[in-house]
C-alpha cells in the first residue's frame, strides 16, 4: 500500500508541474492580436474640406441692365457670364493718368522698362497711383529686408545666353516728386524701408485707381468681379474692379498687388 500511495503521489506533483510549466503558450499570438474581432467596431474619416467659396468673373462687359452685367470672360473661359451688384458692393475704377497725379504720400506701383537691370535710378514703363488706406500703402513683399527690388543675378561662367528676367516692379509710397524722378519710399513684412529714385520719359504711360460708385459700371469696360456663384450661375458681386478696355480686348487681370 505505502508503494501505490508513493507511485500515485508522483503522478499528482507530475500532472501539477506539467500545468504550471506551459503558460508560455498562453500569450494571444500576433495572429489573434491582428484579429479582426479585436480590433475597433466602428472608424471614422474627415469629411473632406470646404471649398472656398469666393467666385470670380473677369472680361469685357457686353452690356448692363438694371443691376446686372454680362460680362464676355477671357479667352481662358467659355461663354458669357452675368454679374449682379448692388449699392453695398464696393467698386473701384483705373483710369488713364498724368505724372502731375504722382504726389507725395500717394501710393505707386512702378513697372521698369524692358531690359532694365539692377541699381538705380530705373526708368519706368507705367506708373499706377491709387490712395493710400489709412494712411498706408501695401507692402512691398518683392523686396527683402535691407534690399532694393530684385533683379536677376548674374548667370555662371559658361552657360547658355537667355534672356534677363524681368524686374520686379517698385512698390510703395512716394516720399516726393523733383521733375522727372520720383523718390519711393517701401517697407516689407519685417518694417525695414528701402528708397529707390525712379525716373520718367515720354514713354511712360500713368494710370491711377479710385473708388467709384454702380453708376461707372458701363458697357465696354474691362472688370474683375468677386463674390459668391448662384444656383442659376450668376455671380453676386462683392467687389468689382474697373478698368479701360484696349481695342476692345482686356488683355489680363487687374494684379491685387498693383492696388
Amino acid at each position: 500500500m505505502l508503494t501505490v500511495t508513493g507511485v500515485t503521489a508522483l503522478s499528482i506533483a507530475a500532472c501539477s508541474s506539467s500545468n504550471t510549466s506551459n503558460p508560455t503558450t498562453s500569450p494571444s499570438s500576433p495572429s489573434t492580436a491582428l484579429s479582426p474581432s479585436t480590433a475597433s467596431p466602428t472608424t471614422t474619416s474627415s469629411a473632406p474640406a470646404p471649398a472656398n467659396g469666393e467666385a470670380r468673373i473677369s472680361g469685357l462687359i457686353a452690356s448692363v441692365t438694371g443691376n446686372a452685367a454680362q460680362v464676355t470672360q477671357h479667352e481662358s473661359d467659355t461663354g458669357n457670364a452675368t454679374v449682379d451688384f448692388t449699392g453695398s458692393t464696393k467698386v473701384t475704377e483705373t483710369s488713364p493718368a498724368a505724372l502731375t497725379d504722382v504726389t507725395a504720400g500717394s501710393c505707386v506701383s512702378v513697372r521698369a522698362q524692358e531690359g532694365a537691370q539692377g541699381g538705380q535710378p530705373i526708368t519706368a514703363a507705367s506708373v499706377r497711383v491709387s490712395p493710400a488706406v489709412d494712411g498706408k500703402c501695401p507692402q512691398a513683399t518683392e523686396t527683402g529686408p535691407g534690399s532694393g527690388p530684385r533683379s536677376t543675378p548674374p548667370a555662371p561662367s559658361g552657360s547658355p545666353t537667355t534672356a534677363p528676367a524681368k524686374r520686379s516692379p517698385v512698390r510703395g509710397t512716394v516720399a516726393s516728386v523733383a521733375g522727372n524722378t520720383i523718390n519711393v519710399t517701401s517697407t516689407d513684412d519685417t518694417g525695414n524701408t528701402t528708397q529707390t529714385a525712379v525716373t520718367v520719359n515720354d514713354k511712360t504711360r500713368y494710370s491711377k485707381r479710385a473708388a467709384a460708385d454702380t453708376q461707372a459700371i458701363s458697357a465696354g469696360k474691362c472688370m474683375t468681379a468677386k463674390g459668391t456663384q448662384d444656383g442659376g450661375g450668376a455671380l453676386q458681386a462683392t467687389t468689382i474692379d474697373l478698368r479701360p478696355a484696349h481695342d476692345g480686348k482686356c488683355p489680363g487681370e487687374a494684379k491685387p498687388h498693383d492696388h
